[in-house]
């Protein structure tokens, strides 16, 4: 009877350890490989918060600026004087032409999102108490391949939402639930379970009502006189109709916003008042009653190659920073600065242009 061969028998055995081996590989690399995609679409929902955030800012400053006309919209194209088609749901391009978005903000947002404005009011309006609210919400709903809200990038979303998310919930597709907030989806609107949106809410005054028969109370302590010395320290938020006068300084916390803009050689009737480019950024005094430049951000420049465009010999990029290009922004002239080389030469001809307000 032959004896079995001891090396035959290790062939086997290597064989098999190798087979081993390979399939743990597999495993680990199919781990590693949805792994990496869960981690890259966490990335992106985190990003996509960020991206809704400036879009609730927009939001707030939209309530904030047209306030009174919201308030007394009647129909839908109330607010087209002021450059929007439907006042309950701006466009990106409308908040961007009333500088509410940045012009370089980005329609298309972090996993392929669109955003929905939906503006609404309490049926009280435009008499008090009125309040007004703004519903930012993502199109399409996180959901996974099998049409279920994905738990976890939901998750995700309202930790990088630092506490301000809402979400349609599968056993409550009515409503947008947060932390400790309810808010009703839209009539109409059609989001599906997954929708994640911001809120955005101007409160408007509110007024106590009286039993018809009988006088409130009145405290004197409660209003301001004439020449009052005390600080009212308001809450809320104010409005004048006439001018406001301080016969020392005006102080504000965070900027001065100027929202009507005025043309440069046009007529003014305020000497020394100052207002807002109309055209193009900057600021205008008004002297001698027409409106004169009074300051203008710096235009920038950049650095062209005939050979090379704007790029240097290193490959480093020299475009002008405030507009990203070989050019100058609207309201600016190129002035030539510095030039080097020739056409014909290697290395081409080279020009600094420096952006002067025209």
């Amino acid at each position: 009877m032959t004896a079995p061969i001891a090396g035959k028998r290790q062939q086997g055995s290597l064989l098999l350890e190798f087979m081993v081996v390979a399939a743990i590989a597999l495993v680990l690399s199919i781990w590693a490989t949805h792994e990496w995609v869960q981690r890259s679409r966490a990335l992106q929902v985190q990003a996509l918060a960020v991206w809704m955030e400036t879009a609730r800012a927009a939001a707030d400053s939209y309530l904030q600026r047209y306030q009174h006309s919201l308030k007394q919209a009647d129909v839908e194209a109330a607010m087209a004087s002021e450059g929007f088609a439907n006042w309950q749901a701006p466009s990106v391009p409308e908040l961007q032409a009333a500088g509410l978005l940045p012009a370089h903000w980005q329609s298309a947002g972090p996993l392929r999102q669109q955003l929905v404005w939906q503006i609404s009011r309490t049926a009280s309006c435009p008499l008090a108490p009125c309040t007004l609210q703004a519903l930012v919400a993502a199109q399409p709903a996180l959901q996974d391949k099998h049409g279920q809200v994905d738990r976890s990038l939901v998750a995700e979303w309202l930790l990088a939402a630092r506490g301000r998310g809402l979400v349609v919930w599968p056993h409550a597709g009515d409503w947008l639930s947060g932390s400790g907030v309810r808010v009703p989806v839209p009539a109409g609107a059609g989001w599906q379970p997954g929708t994640v949106a911001l809120l955005s809410a101007q409160a408007g005054s509110a007024v106590a009502e009286t039993p018809p028969d009988t006088d409130p109370p009145i405290n004197t302590d409660d209003f301001l006189r004439v020449r009052d010395a005390r600080d009212p320290d308001f809450q809320g938020d104010a409005t004048v109709r006439g001018r406001v006068r301080s016969n020392s300084t005006l102080q504000a916390v965070q900027g001065l916003q100027l929202e009507q803009g005025w043309v440069r050689s046009g007529a003014c009737g305020t000497e020394n008042l100052i207002g807002r480019n109309g055209m193009y950024p900057g600021l205008l005094i008004c002297l001698q009653g027409q409106w004169q430049p009074l300051a203008r951000p710096a235009g920038g420049g950049y650095l062209f190659n005939s050979r090379r465009g704007c790029v240097s010999q290193t490959g480093a990029s020299t475009v002008n920073p405030n507009t990203g290009a070989c050019n100058c922004g609207i309201g600016y002239q190129p002035v030539l600065v510095a030039e080097t080389g020739s056409v014909m030469a290697p290395e081409g001809l080279s020009q600094g242009v420096v952006c002067h307000p025209g």
